[in-house]
């Protein structure tokens, strides 16, 4: 038996509406939002609208209260300010919709398809649909009122402030979600996927995250008091500000504190140097993955392929160290010093370099000996204010990366891919975008690049 009660069973009393009714209350909400005669605000409460097509339609402050909308497309549509209490969505198309400030409050979205949807200050708290009965009123749904986004697909989703105390979010892909300053107040967020996502002020307490993916994620100044992470993984994330004392941590994975760090190092690199200089037959590969390395002097280094995925290298010293094929997904290499670094064909996707030193650094195409070439990744990277000015980012991937206030002066991008980036305040001018793909990039402005 699920937590929420299969509405289908309900005496709720729906009401089918035919497509022409449908394009009339829709045509008459336009004309009320845009204040014409003859404009009726939509209302739809209770309406049945299962498998509707309402992609790109603008709904924005209707009402839909408990409507049944499974299946519906809703893609790309308005929906701000609406009214969806208690409203039925599962398995329902919302990508990229926009629900900024809408009542969610008691709705459905199990299995719904959710990518890059908008919920910025939405209502996902409790609520219990009522009605009358022999004067007395009782809740239309048995069950839990809770919102219910299991198994939903939320993908680069924007939830900033939204309401979601006491809601079951189990079993949910939130990768690289925006849930800055959020509210999770004994949320079920078990089992979910919330990779990259950013959680940044957000109030996790008494919420459930047992067995959640947290690797890489953002939590800085995010409240945890009393917050079950119980077997969640939290490799690589930020935990800047963050009181984790009064958390539930059995078996949760952490970067990993060295007791003899200089010993550690040496006898790592002695051994990676063997292996590279007998291609592999003696020796062994360099892993420092998920190790604190904060600080840590490692310029002028040889770490070609070396394995340092989650690791913490904030404020490192890397000036001149190669790290060609290096693994560096999910690194915090926030403030680090990367002058001159060599980093062709590494990975550093979703890696954070926050105000990093990457001037001169050399991350183009990697050669292969069988004539292939593999670029640099910083797909999904956060590089706010990085310094990448003179870098050879030829033909890099740098696709969904955050460059605010990046300073690219004088760069090489050519053949570059930046597609979906955020480039607000970026520093362009005298870079060489020969061949560069800026497709769907944000704030992205061709003023200042001059040649």
């Amino acid at each position: 038996m699920s937590r929420r009660a299969d509405v289908d069973s309900l005496d709720i009393g729906y009401r089918r509406l035919s497509a022409a009714e449908i394009e009339q209350a829709l045509t008459l909400h336009q004309r009320y939002l845009q204040g014409q005669m003859g404009g009726a605000r939509a209302n739809l409460k209770f309406c049945d609208l299962s498998n509707a097509v309402l992609r790109r339609r603008v709904l924005a402050g209707a009402d839909l209260t408990g409507a049944k909308l499974s299946e519906a497309d809703l893609s790309d549509a308005d929906l701000r300010s609406a009214c969806l209490f208690g409203a039925d969505l599962r398995r329902a198309n919302l990508e990229r919709a926009n629900l900024t400030r809408g009542d969610l409050r008691g709705a459905a979205f199990r299995g719904a398809r959710m990518q890059r949807v908008v919920m910025v200050e939405a209502d996902l708290r409790d609520g219990h649909l009522m009605r009358s009965k022999n004067g007395e009123l009782t809740p239309n749904v048995q069950g839990n009122p809770s919102v219910e986004l299991n198994e939903a697909s939320m993908t680069k989703a924007d939830l900033s402030h939204a309401k979601l105390s006491n809601a079951f979010v189990m079993q949910t892909d939130l990768r690289d979600t925006d849930l800055r300053g959020a509210v999770f107040i004994r949320a079920d967020l078990s089992s979910s996927d919330l990779t990259g996502c950013n959680l940044e002020g957000a109030d996790l307490s008494e919420a459930n995250l047992s067995g959640a993916k947290l690797d890489g994620a953002v939590m800085t100044r995010a409240l945890l008091r009393g917050t079950n992470l119980s077997n969640a993984s939290l490799l690589g994330a930020l935990l800047d500000d963050v009181d984790l004392s009064m958390a539930n941590l059995t078996g949760a994975d952490l970067v990993r504190r060295l007791d003899d760090i200089a010993g550690v190092i040496g006898e790592t690199l002695r051994q990676h140097r063997l292996w590279i200089l007998s291609n592999g037959a003696k020796g062994r590969r360099a892993d420092l993955s998920a190790t604190d390395l904060s600080g840590q002097d490692l310029s002028n280094l040889n770490l070609s392929a070396a394995i340092l995925r989650q690791t913490n290298l904030k404020g490192a010293n890397l000036n001149g160290t190669v790290l060609a094929m290096a693994d560096l997904s999910m690194a915090d290499l926030r403030n680090s010093d990367m002058i001159g670094v060599d980093l062709r064909g590494a990975c550093l996707e979703r890696a954070t370099l926050n105000e990093a030193n990457l001037s001169n650094a050399v991350a183009c195409t990697m050669d292969l000996q069988n004539g292939h070439v593999w670029p640099t990744n910083f797909s999904k990277a956060r590089m706010v204010r990085v310094n990448l000015a003179g870098a050879d980012l030829t033909a890099a991937r740098m696709e969904d990366g955050d460059l605010t206030q990046a300073n690219m002066r004088n760069a090489s991008l050519a053949g570059a891919s930046l597609t979906d980036a955020t480039l607000t305040m970026a520093d362009l001018r005298y870079a060489d975008i020969r061949n560069t793909d800026f497709r769907g990039a944000k704030n992205f402005s061709a003023e200042g690049l001059a040649v």
